[in-house]
């Protein structure tokens, strides 16, 4: 994994630093890679608290962000969303094909084997094309919000590279965070703040959406911590 350059302008983010973070030490790294769909995400957790992340994709270029780490939930949430109309198209396709196959074969009925044939291959092809698609759009993700304002923060691919590498990545990242926020000394106050400028400054960067930063906004300035 290359080193972390916080000041590069070279990515798509508009990838700023407002508070000059440095790298003085280095806790722990991570690397998944989805080679189908052309993903690369590489995580560093750095200076006890900062969580540094790069999505690099294959056709669509680099996108990266700093999250401090005090200010996540330390649950986390699945998000697996499966492609099934794809993946019926790819049975019926299959289904098809064996008929075909069959119609050739078996049936005493007289038909053009270039025709069937043809028909054959088209529907096998389709029938892959279909599958593959439902691969690409078959999503097994695994979610850490910020604390208070629930907005989608990290997204790691679900048990990759492997389910103990990735479970003890998780669990090394969940310790860290409950560790940052001992470590933080802030009042419930001062927490949402700093939450709150934490994903204006995210939001600025294009990391999440003007839509759920409003979102996340609503529910910190609802907190009775902040209201009190």
């Amino acid at each position: 994994m290359e080193q972390i350059d916080l000041a590069s302008h070279q990515d798509i983010t508009d990838f700023s630093d407002e508070e000059q973070v440095s790298v003085n030490k280095v806790n722990h790294q991570f690397q998944q890679e989805s080679r189908l769909k052309g993903i690369v995400r590489e995580f560093t957790i750095f200076n006890d608290v900062q969580c540094y992340q790069r999505v690099i994709r294959k056709h669509g270029g680099k996108h990266k962000f700093r999250i401090n780490l005090t200010y996540l939930d330390v649950k986390s949430e699945r998000d697996f969303i499966l492609a099934d109309s794809w993946l019926i198209t790819a049975a019926i396709s299959a289904v098809f094909s064996f008929l075909i196959v069959y119609a050739g074969w078996f049936s005493q009925l007289k038909f053009s084997q270039s025709m069937l044939t043809l028909m054959a291959i088209t529907s096998v092809s389709f029938c892959c094309i279909a599958f593959l698609i439902a691969l690409l759009r078959t999503n097994d993700r695994i979610v850490f919000f910020s604390r208070h304002g629930h907005a989608p923060i990290l997204e790691f691919i679900n048990k990759n590279p492997d389910s103990q590498t990735f479970q003890e990545f998780k669990d090394t990242l969940q310790k860290q965070i409950l560790q940052a926020r001992k470590n933080s000394g802030l009042s419930a106050t001062d927490q949402l703040k700093l939450e709150l400028k934490e994903l204006r400054r995210l939001k600025d960067e294009t990391v999440i959406s003007e839509a759920l930063y409003e979102k996340a906004k609503k529910r910190i300035l609802k907190n009775r911590a902040f209201t009190s």
